[in-house]
């Protein structure tokens, strides 16, 4: 399916553009507030070919479309209504509330984290790649050989500069460096950009997502980032970093930092423009509004910033990374196990947009990170326990492709979306097998030193950015290889679900097939009255056989069936019905060909040569028979009007599942055509008419 048609379905589902409050998109997820939250059908967004998985959280439906999301995302905005809904326009139309719930503080905080920094995660991973290319060089010494401070030979190193213990000595070396490497130093300021100017992109984007001018988000940063203010920063005092500043016979304290690359500074005094443009609208006049609103904003903020908003953040990530540090010193390795095995948590609620800000600000600070290294182990976890689905889904073609692609995806590209939305809680149980064997390489990883010298998404391309680079690839061998195992030998579904068919193809094949082996079964045997049930009576060719609903409810086209497979008549044509009774019942005389311990769907072969599956709501097998009573075993014989299932249609409903239900000739193609018969349905009125070859 296209973008652009992906796209329109998406909308469709999301209850078209006048639904939608605010529009944007991160890494591999649609974000969308919908105006009224009751217009959304969820269900209905899942069922699409290409959507991955739909969450919602706190107001906020998240639409899950890995790699494609950028393409899908900027085809919506080409739909009618959809032009000023994006995120670059401010002033989106306000939710209504409908049935959500309005986000909290913290869900608040952490979408705009996470809206402010994807913007720049584009640029910021494609300049630090180039980081990576030249660490990666340094490690077989392209660049040559020097004589460090032990007096050993090491490795010249045009990243970090070289470690002499004459300063001066240090200075000059570097100098010919740059002479003599001029190129790789122009690559190495290519790849420090957008880290180093961090505050002022972050200002500008931070801005935009809470209403403000980005432009004026971006000065405020940029005016603490000038040669005239750092010139001032250097009068501070040496040993207290403090330069007393009179104003009005008032003396301030301002404290000497360097806000190169710095993320929380502007982060919060934008959070302090938003409100305070919006303050100055109201006073100021329209005519006045462009000249004098973004002065008295820079003229505020600025000192402000500069004065407590700037060393509050720099305190706040000084202080974060400070206690991180200090427990990663003393216990390296729980540190590396907890941020692994939190991650899998994590990534799904969003909630690891705080430790990229902290990461940030390390490599920045610090030069180097100890979180990013051990959070490799959570991804090549989760890599691993998706190529071992893709191994074991031999009779799924559909989950193995998704699989493959998810595997690739992660391996070479870092994104984990896709195998974690694709593959890992649709199939719960690989959680545990990729659990243990992430906090195991992120613990590994850890207690070897391994740091990361840029910020990149940990993939196979990526490994050179991790010091040292054999020691990082053990932790993710670690990781990869014992989630793969773990599949491999465990398997990736439940008992319950493991003893169904993977598909709904399955559970037709599996129905017939029964069907078949009872058949076989009769005639060697030579019982003519077995016989007589398993075979289909001849019948002349264009004889019309009608059968009844085996539920009470609505009968309506099969295409409308909110479920690709199904709808597409793949497993064989038939019918829907949308149950208004609880129980299922045999539409005619015929014999029970397969039953499933999850107890959501039933295989008949009725006496006249009809073979049917019907399939009580959409994915109920994940219940795990919650809510359904089987009342008949495979191999029983059966009469018209006989329960087969009963079943709870709020515990369907409140697992958020639909509940239209597939009725199937999942032997179509033994009979001329089979046309589905829409309207009230009950167990005396016709639902299907098959016409005989």
């Amino acid at each position: 399916m296209k973008n652009h048609e992906l796209g329109e379905k998406i909308l469709t589902g999301l209850g078209g553009s006048e639904n939608i409050a605010h529009f944007t998109h991160c890494a591999t997820r649609l974000r969308v507030t919908p105006a009224d939250r009751s217009k959304v059908n969820t269900d209905q967004i899942k069922s699409i070919p290409g959507v991955l998985s739909v969450i919602e959280q706190s107001g906020q439906t998240q639409v899950v479309l890995g790699d494609r999301v950028e393409g899908v995302y900027n085809e919506m905005q080409t739909l009618p209504g959809m032009a000023n809904l994006g995120e670059d326009n401010s002033g989106s139309k306000k939710s209504s509330g409908g049935e959500g719930k309005k986000a909290g503080w913290l869900t608040n905080i952490f979408d705009v984290l996470s809206d402010s920094f994807r913007p720049l995660l584009w640029a910021l991973l494609g300049t630090s790649m180039i980081l990576t290319l030249i660490v990666f060089l340094q490690q077989f010494g392209f660049f040559g050989q020097y004589t460090d401070l032990t007096g050993q030979s090491v490795n010249i190193d045009i990243v970090n500069g070289p470690r002499l213990s004459d300063e001066a000595a240090g200075k000059a070396l570097e100098a010919e460096w740059m002479k003599q490497f001029a190129f790789w130093y122009i690559l190495k300021a290519a790849a420090l950009s957008v880290l180093n100017f961090m505050p002022i992109m972050l200002g500008a984007t931070a801005a935009k997502r809470l209403g403000a001018n980005m432009w004026v988000g971006a000065a405020i940063p940029a005016a603490l980032m000038t040669s005239t203010f750092q010139s001032l920063t250097k009068l501070a005092d040496p040993a207290t970093k403090m330069l007393d500043v009179s104003i009005m016979g008032l003396h301030l304290p301002l404290y000497a930092y360097d806000y190169t690359g710095q993320v929380f500074p502007p982060l919060l005094a934008v959070a302090l423009l938003a409100p305070l443009e919006r303050l100055l609208k109201k006073i100021i006049p329209n005519m006045l509004q462009m000249v004098f609103v973004p002065m008295l904003s820079v003229i505020i903020l600025v000192p402000v910033t500069a004065f407590v908003v700037g060393p509050i953040g720099i305190g706040v990530a000084m202080g974060i990374s400070d206690f991180l540090k200090n427990v990663n010193d003393v216990a390296p390795g729980a540190v590396g196990a907890l941020i692994a095995g939190l991650y899998l948590f994590m990534v799904p609620l969003g909630l690891h947009w705080p430790l990229n800000a902290v990461m940030i600000n390390n490599l920045q600070t610090l030069g180097t990170d100890f979180i990013q290294s051990p959070m490799g182990a959570y991804n090549f976890a989760v890599f691993g326990a998706v190529t071992g689905v893709a191994i074991r889904a031999s009779r799924n073609k559909e989950l193995r492709q998704t699989a493959v692609g998810a595997s690739m995806s992660g391996l070479l590209g870092g994104i984990s979306e896709p195998s974690l939305y694709g593959v890992v809680l649709r199939y719960k149980r690989v959680i545990p097998l990729i659990l243990v064997p992430a906090v195991a390489g992120g613990a590994t990883i850890s207690l070897l030193g391994v740091k990361s010298h840029a910020f990149a998404f940990t993939s196979l391309l990526s490994i050179p950015a991790m010091q040292p680079s054999a020691l990082y690839a053990l932790g993710l061998a670690i990781a990869f290889g014992g989630a793969m195992t773990g599949v491999l030998l465990f398997g990736y579904e439940s008992r319950n679900a493991a003893k169904t068919a993977d598909t709904p193809a399955d559970s037709a094949r599996d129905a017939a097939a029964s069907a078949s082996a009872k058949k076989d079964s009769a005639d060697q045997a030579g019982s003519a009255s077995a016989a007589a049930t398993a075979a289909a009576p001849a019948l002349e060719a264009g004889t019309v056989l009608e059968v009844a609903s085996p539920l009470e409810g609505k009968a309506v086209a099969l295409s409308e069936v909110p479920d690709p497979i199904f709808a597409a008549g793949k497993l064989g044509e038939g019918v829907a019905v949308e149950p208004t009774g609880t129980t299922v019942v045999a539409p005619a005389a015929g014999k029970v060909a397969a039953t499933y311990p999850s107890g959501h769907a039933v295989g008949l072969k009725l006496d006249n040569g009809v073979e049917l599956l019907v399939h009580v709501g959409l994915d109920t097998v994940n219940l795990d028979g919650e809510g359904f009573t089987v009342k008949v075993k495979k191999g029983d014989q059966v009469a018209a009007g006989d329960t087969l299932i009963e079943f709870d249609p709020a515990v369907i409903k409140k697992a958020g599942y639909p509940l239209i239900t597939p009725v199937i000739v999942t032997n179509t193609r033994k009979f001329a055509s089979v046309e589905g018969v829409v309207g009230n349905a009950n167990n005396a009125s016709t639902v299907l008419k098959v016409t005989t070859k």
